[in-house]
């Protein structure tokens, strides 16, 4: 088969057609770091300057050579947006700082009611982020999916009211009315910035659903406070979209496919064999190599490790198609870099339809 574009290999299994190979699809977010430490740019100048970010972004694929561009690289634009201040206080290597929330946008559940859902177009670190995905769109619009990123609304919630986790998850039980009035206007935000991002050039979407996960909600409450607002953005940037749920997704599964999501990622606590042979057929795969727990192979492993659990995988998932080859949650700054060569290297080498 003639060799596609990443843009052409990934369009090949949205249209359940059969790619000339597995597309390498990943969530980039902290192994920016890498960069970042060649280039000599702290966090903050790298998250709030458009030049640098698109610079840092390129790399994805002319470097490290995946299937797509991965936007924003950090899970505070959306908090930011609504109001939050941050600061650069989380070291992630190198000397450098992630941003944290050091100032919330409301200080109690009694000021939802006046908080406005705010204007991507102008609003907080969003416009550094169209305009990157402008710059790459200008670059490798034809050629490489560029993919823009939402945060999951109950997680934005705890960078929005005071108190973080400690205040949302109590509302999920106490007030819920409060707490969808707060969901609501997120979602809302979400919709339009994806919508932003869709016009400045991304070809789709995706998201994480990070700290409301199988530690600390039941599946009762995942369809009521995640998968529902999920399937609102859904169906509101009508575009395609991944729906990565970290930890053990195994129980809310079914709730994640009916959310209209085109393609599903998920932790490799997650067994791929039975994700395969239960939704295959009905939503794109992708997973789910270990990155997150300090035994997963990405982490601790070698190279050769990170070769045989990718080719592993791919046997799994590539028959039938409808599968993207991913780690099991973000590309962090804490693993060795020669293990992502070889998770992308390994791909290229055994992924071939």
């Amino acid at each position: 088969m003639k060799e596609m574009t990443p843009l052409e290999r990934v369009v090949a299994t949205i249209k359940r057609e059969t790619p000339d190979r597995v597309p390498v699809i990943l969530y980039f977010q902290s192994a920016a770091q890498f960069a970042a430490v060649r280039d000599d740019y702290t966090w903050q100048e790298l998250l709030s300057n458009p030049t640098k970010l698109y610079k840092n972004v390129l790399q994805q694929h002319e470097v490290y050579g995946a299937d797509n561009f991965f936007l924003p690289l950090d899970f505070r634009v959306d908090g930011e947006a609504f109001g939050s201040k941050c600061e650069y206080l989380l070291k992630c290597g190198g000397g450098a700082r992630m941003p944290v929330v050091t100032q919330f946008a409301i200080q109690s559940k009694e000021e939802i009611d006046d908080l406005e859902v705010p204007d991507p177009k102008k609003a907080g670190r969003c416009p550094v982020i169209l305009e990157t995905i402008g710059k790459l769109s200008k670059k490798y619009g034809n050629k490489v999916p560029i993919v823009g990123f939402v945060n999951s609304p109950p997680d934005v919630a705890t960078d929005v009211i005071k108190g973080h986790y400690s205040t949302v998850l109590p509302m999920m039980a106490t007030d819920k009315p409060a707490m969808h009035k707060l969901l609501g206007k997120i979602a809302q935000f979400e919709v339009e910035f994806g919508k932003a991002m869709l016009a400045a050039g991304a070809h789709a979407l995706a998201t994480v659903g990070g700290g409301f996960n199988n530690l600390t909600i039941g599946p009762d409450q995942f369809r009521e406070f995640v998968a529902k607002y999920q399937a609102q953005i859904v169906k509101g940037v009508a575009a395609p979209y991944c729906f990565h749920q970290c930890q053990n997704a195994t129980p809310f599964m079914e709730d994640m496919v009916a959310t209209g999501a085109g393609a599903i990622a998920f932790h490799e606590l997650v067994d791929l064999k039975w994700a395969k042979e239960k939704f295959g057929s009905k939503v794109i795969l992708a997973g789910n190599i270990g990155v997150s727990e300090s035994n997963s192979v990405m982490y601790g492993g070698t190279p050769a490790d990170v070769e045989a659990a990718t080719k592993k995988a791919i046997e799994i998932g590539k028959p039938g198609g409808m599968f993207w080859l991913s780690a099991g949650c973000e590309v962090h700054h804490a693993l060795p870099e020669q293990n992502i060569y070889a998770l992308i290297k390994s791909a290229k080498k055994y992924g071939a339809y």
